[in-house]
């Protein structure tokens, strides 16, 4: 009878061998295994009907939306909250109060219509930018529902637009007054100078009788850029010239003559300083009638 039994070592050289991928999965370390997604492993709902802990981070595309989510408990509030969503869709207009003010609140502008302004935009000329105006037009905005940014942008646009017509308003004016200038100096040739010098005086002293700002008066481009005006002034202050040299004492007369020898503000005080002043004959003659009495 044979009693032999095999060594380990025979025990090893006779085993039968393993499968293959036995063999090459425990040749993988056991962290190498890949873990089962996250998304996976969190639960739903728990035992009650209720979500469980953090149940939306199951879905990437929810994690803009975590702080938002779990303040719901249940389904039926999240269910609640998305038919409010769904009833505030679209603008709801000016007569609904109660769905405006939400709607206020969703396009992020404050709960007080006091609390909302539009800030100046860089560069706007003060001729452009009213603080009363821009107030009237954040009440307006706030009682519609405009959002901030898009109002601030409007606000943008409308200071940019209204500061380009500003200056293409001036610069046609500019021209206007240029082209109005260049017809009088082409019409009085050499007598320019003494006749816009003429017109100064005699404006300059209706507007002392009348007290009137004549300075800022001729600011205006309706008068300065319209060549008519002028030549009409300058035949005004032609009459006006001659009107006091007939009315008046023998003392009014005298008194007279003095102003127009020493008194710039004298209509013809320019006239009878400068010989070559296109009107000095007729202020010489002036002169002399009223200090001499001669006869013209």
């Amino acid at each position: 009878m044979n009693t032999h039994t095999d060594t380990p070592a025979q025990d090893k050289e006779h085993a039968a061998p393993l499968p293959s991928d036995t063999v090459a999965a425990a040749a993988v370390p056991a962290t190498d295994i890949p873990a089962q997604p996250l998304e996976e492993t969190i639960p739903l709902m728990d035992d009650q009907g209720a979500f469980a802990p953090e149940w939306y981070k199951r879905f990437a595309e929810l994690a803009p939306y975590a702080t938002t989510l779990a303040k719901f408990r249940r389904p039926e509030a999240l269910a609640k909250s998305y038919a409010n969503l769904e009833r505030l869709k679209g603008y709801p207009g000016t007569g609904d109060t109660r769905r405006m003010e939400a709607f206020r609140l969703a396009v992020g502008l404050p709960e007080k219509a006091e609390e909302f302004h539009l800030v100046r935009p860089d560069n706007t000329p003060d001729e452009v930018w009213d603080d009363a105006l821009a107030s009237g037009m954040a009440r307006v905005a706030y009682e519609y529902g405009v959002p901030a940014e898009a109002m601030q942008a409007l606000t943008a646009h409308y200071a940019s637009e209204s500061g380009r017509m500003l200056k293409a308003y001036q610069d046609a004016n500019q021209e206007a007054i240029e082209q109005a200038d260049a017809q009088l100096q082409q019409e009085w040739g050499s007598h320019y100078e003494d006749n816009m010098h003429s017109i100064g005086a005699f404006l300059t002293r209706m507007g002392e009788q009348a007290g009137v700002d004549v300075a800022a008066l001729m600011e205006s481009p309706a008068l300065r850029a319209n060549a008519d005006f002028a030549k009409l002034m300058l035949a005004a202050a032609g009459l006006m010239q001659e009107a006091p040299l007939h009315t008046g004492a023998p003392a009014d007369s005298a008194a007279e003559a003095r102003r127009i020898a020493s008194d710039p503000t004298h209509p013809l005080y320019e006239a009878y300083m400068r010989t070559s002043h296109p009107q000095h004959r007729y202020a010489n003659e002036q002169y002399d009638r009223l200090a001499f009495g001669h006869r013209l």
